[in-house]
């Protein structure tokens, strides 16, 4: 018998301490905070209508806090020690789920007014904090210029457009100006910690194009030549800056028509792993696979026309390199909420190799009137034998750093803002491609190419981003 009631004491205790314990969580307070009324607690302050009803008696059953047996915690189960209540649809009661973006996993099959099939399945398949994400933006990016040799100069009336006298009019520092953009993010949480998703960018052609012409017969229009350095195989001797004249006064006429263009794709598929949490922050760890493909490319033509002969020679030149980029990323993001407003900090490395191709190939040809144009292959200006495609492969790196700011104007729907940087090490860029040594004693002959080295350069881009995040 004395066990019997020890054993119910026990009991007693234990339930008394639940209640307790529940006494100082609002969470399962029945009503607001401010009326905390718990099992036992005599009615003092009733409203004057029920006053006389429930005076120095016991509180009504429907003001106690709601007791049940998966609300059993020890006493500081609450107070701010674990980061989210034990029970089905852990991260939907934490307040984590408003910063993360979490809701929509969870209220979809994790609460219980969904029944508990929904609950179980739910939790069978680890997704009762699943969520997931769509990121859209624009982009509006500047990419550093281009570097090539000076490819068109002119003078003034009467002199020739010979460098260093003469004004470099394009070539040397080529500005794409502004590009137009576009980059996609897509991904869900797979658990509370691990997710998978995948990125696309794309930046249209960054470049421009170059035209001039002169007539040889306005006495204020100024020469127009295409630069370049002699270097002479049979005497070494007479070397030194040249130009091959396309417009100039009283001897000849011509046009000369050149453009470059940049442009860079990108694909992604990574996962993530947090690292760490709290109630208004969140790192996680990014790694995944890496394509980037970058294409540049620049061409040049020219005519010049004799005003004694009629005789007209055009020569041309194209120059293109395409890179493609396949290897892993590593990196950090991290999400920083207060309030409706969200920082997003995006920072990783992509290592891999470097596949670059570079094709050169021009043409030139003379005609006179009357006469078909006379096409001299593998000899034109600026080429000379240094004609073909080579390909090489170079181990890169390309760091990307991106700042996103959100605001949520809607529950799961922010407008974004952001800065956006990468740097592209060991690539082949057109323009640098060009050697401007050329030798043209004998420029109407036939030239076997000999190939050439890729030359390496580097290439930044940046700029900012406008768009919109979805997160369910």
């Amino acid at each position: 018998m004395k066990k019997n009631f020890r054993g119910m004491t026990l009991a007693a205790l234990l339930l008394s301490a639940s209640t307790s314990a529940q006494a100082d969580n609002n969470e399962y307070v029945h009503g607001n905070a401010t009326s905390q009324a718990f099992v036992g607690d005599i009615v003092t302050n009733v409203p004057t209508d029920r006053r006389s009803s429930y005076v120095g008696t016991v509180a009504p059953t429907n003001d106690y806090a709601p007791v049940t047996i998966g609300d059993l915690q020890p006493t500081g189960y609450y107070d701010g020690g674990y980061s989210e209540p034990i029970s089905y649809g852990s991260g939907c009661a934490s307040g984590m789920c408003d910063t993360v973006g979490c809701d929509g996993g969870c209220d979809s099959g994790c609460g219980s007014k969904h029944g508990q099939l929904g609950r179980r399945l739910a939790d069978a398949f680890n997704m009762c904090n699943s969520d997931g994400w769509i990121r859209a933006e624009a982009l509006i990016m500047f990419m550093q210029n281009r570097q090539s040799p000076a490819l068109v100069s002119s003078a003034d009336p009467g002199l020739f457009p010979v460098l260093p006298d003469g004004v470099v009019e394009f070539g040397e520092e080529l500005d794409g100006g502004v590009s137009g953009g576009f980059r996609a993010d897509v991904g869900r949480y797979l658990t509370d910690r691990i997710g998978v998703g995948g990125r696309f960018t794309w930046i249209g052609e960054n470049g421009d194009d170059f035209s001039m012409t002169g007539s040889g017969l306005d006495a204020n229009g100024r020469s127009i030549g295409r630069p370049y350095y002699f270097t002479p195989t049979v005497n070494p001797g007479i070397a030194g800056e040249d130009s091959l004249i396309v417009s100039q006064l009283n001897l000849f006429s011509g046009s000369v028509d050149a453009s470059f263009s940049t442009e860079l794709v990108g694909a992604e598929a990574y996962g993530r792993l947090l690292f760490c949490k709290n109630k208004a922050s969140r790192l996680e760890m990014i790694g995944g696979y890496s394509h980037w493909s970058l294409d540049d490319e620049l061409g040049i033509r020219s005519t010049t026309t004799d005003l004694q002969t009629a005789t007209s020679n055009t020569f041309a030149s194209r120059f293109d390199a395409e890179n493609r980029f396949n290897g892993g990323q590593v990196g950090f993001e991290s999400v920083i909420t207060r309030g409706k407003w969200t920082a997003r900090t995006l920072s990783k490395i992509h290592l891999g190799n470097m596949e670059r191709t570079v094709n050169i190939s021009g043409y030139s040809d003379e005609s006179t009137a009357g006469a078909a144009p006379q096409p001299r292959t593998n000899s034109s200006l600026l080429v000379g034998a240094q004609q073909g495609e080579e390909s090489d492969d170079e181990f890169t790196f390309i760091p990307e750093l991106n700042f996103t700011l959100g605001y949520r104007f809607r529950e799961h729907v922010s407008f974004t803002v952001g800065y956006n940087f990468m740097y592209f090490d060991s690539v082949a860029l057109a323009g640098q491609q060009i050697n401007r040594n050329i030798d043209t004693t004998n420029l109407g002959a036939q030239v076997v190419p000999t190939g050439f080295d890729i030359v390496d350069g580097s290439l930044w881009v940046q700029g900012i981003s406008l768009g919109a995040s979805v997160d369910y």
